[in-house]
């Protein structure tokens, strides 16, 4: 049952990754799009993203669940350790969902409407960015072992642990992610005037995507992260890294011929299997510490807890899957489109 409790925490990952990624771009497309721009992505919003966008959150909850209830130990050092940056992102998530809910129904159109703005596009840049911070410092070899925190000072344990170069630049890099996923899916669901607009708006992230991505790289090898070093030492990196970059040529040929569908499952597929060839490779050991590694699976919940909570996940999915795909639907979210204008 472990196996199925795992695979649901993978997914959640994903599909936060891919939906969620899209929500929180499109308010950091808003932030960097010209005063004359900004409206068009604010109402691609409130169409596209709009009837969906407190959906993609199940995700996020189910990750935390699942961490909090079978892997007690491995969610006690992510929220000890990296409780700043975390609330930072939850700050950020009430700020945005807020902001959204007031600046679309708040029937007085004024100067408030421009602080709804402002907090919506500064709360999605920020709860990007810190998710970034949470998962590069999760494998920076920062973290600090339970078993070595005597001595330790506040800020060697809640502080050093996510405030380095290689988190920093893996916040970067998610802002640009999510900014080319957003990009992609709008793309696929505008014409005219707002495609061409969303298409050069995926061009310009997507080369942020590769310089964020590769200065990465270079700070991991000046640092002699391990990270960097159980990838090289991996043939089935250099596949990956291979295979990932010859599906931006699938992704850009469909975007040029207005195929709605194509472009946002390719990259879905790109982020599945980044995810999963890096969850092969690093299993069980998904925390970098100090010369040291962590295991999910140290000190995990009983057999018995994995049952439970192994068939209450399979008998969720059988109501909330197919509940999610009927939502998408509904909102023409899943139907393609031939016409660009």
């Amino acid at each position: 049952m472990i196996e199925i409790v795992l695979a649901f925490l993978f997914l959640s990952v994903l599909f936060y990754l891919v939906f969620a990624g899209a929500d929180f771009g499109v308010g950091i497309l808003e932030l960097f799009s010209r005063m004359k721009n900004k409206r068009i992505t604010k109402l691609a919003a409130y169409r596209i993203i709009g009837p969906v966008w407190e959906a993609n959150h199940i995700w996020l909850i189910l990750c935390i669940v699942i961490l909090w209830i079978a892997f007690p130990y491995y969610y006690n050092i992510i929220v000890t350790q990296l409780h700043i940056p975390i609330t930072l992102l939850l700050v950020g998530i009430i700020g945005r969902g807020t902001a959204f809910v007031f600046r679309h129904y708040d029937a007085y159109r004024g100067q408030s409407q421009w602080w709804y703005d402002v907090v919506f596009q500064l709360s999605s840049l920020v709860s990007v960015f810190f998710v970034g911070v949470c998962a590069g410092a999760l494998v920076s070899g920062e973290m600090i072992h339970p078993n070595d925190v005597a001595g330790k000072t506040f800020l060697d344990l809640y502080v050093y642990t996510w405030l380095n170069p290689f988190a920093i630049l893996m916040g970067y890099f998610m802002i640009a992610l999510t900014a080319f996923i957003a990009a992609v899916f709008l793309s696929g669901d505008t014409v005219g005037q707002e495609y061409r607009f969303y298409l050069a708006k995926a061009r310009r992230t997507n080369i942020y995507l590769l310089v964020f991505g590769g200065l990465i790289f270079i700070e991991s090898y000046i640092a002699q992260r391990q990270i960097l070093q159980l990838l090289l030492d991996n043939p089935l990196f250099f596949i990956l890294f291979v295979v990932v970059g010859l599906l931006f040529i699938p992704i850009w040929r469909s975007l040029l011929k207005g195929n709605k569908m194509l472009p946002g499952f390719v990259m879905a597929l790109q982020l599945f299997l980044i995810l999963f060839v890096w969850s092969l490779l690093a299993f069980p050991n998904l925390i970098f510490v100090k010369n040291a590694t962590v295991s999910i699976l140290d000190n995990a919940s009983p057999d018995s807890v994995f049952n439970v909570l192994g068939f209450s996940l399979l008998f969720a999915a059988v109501f909330v899957l197919p509940g999610l795909y009927h939502l998408f639907r509904t909102f023409g979210l899943l139907k393609a489109r031939k016409s660009r204008g």
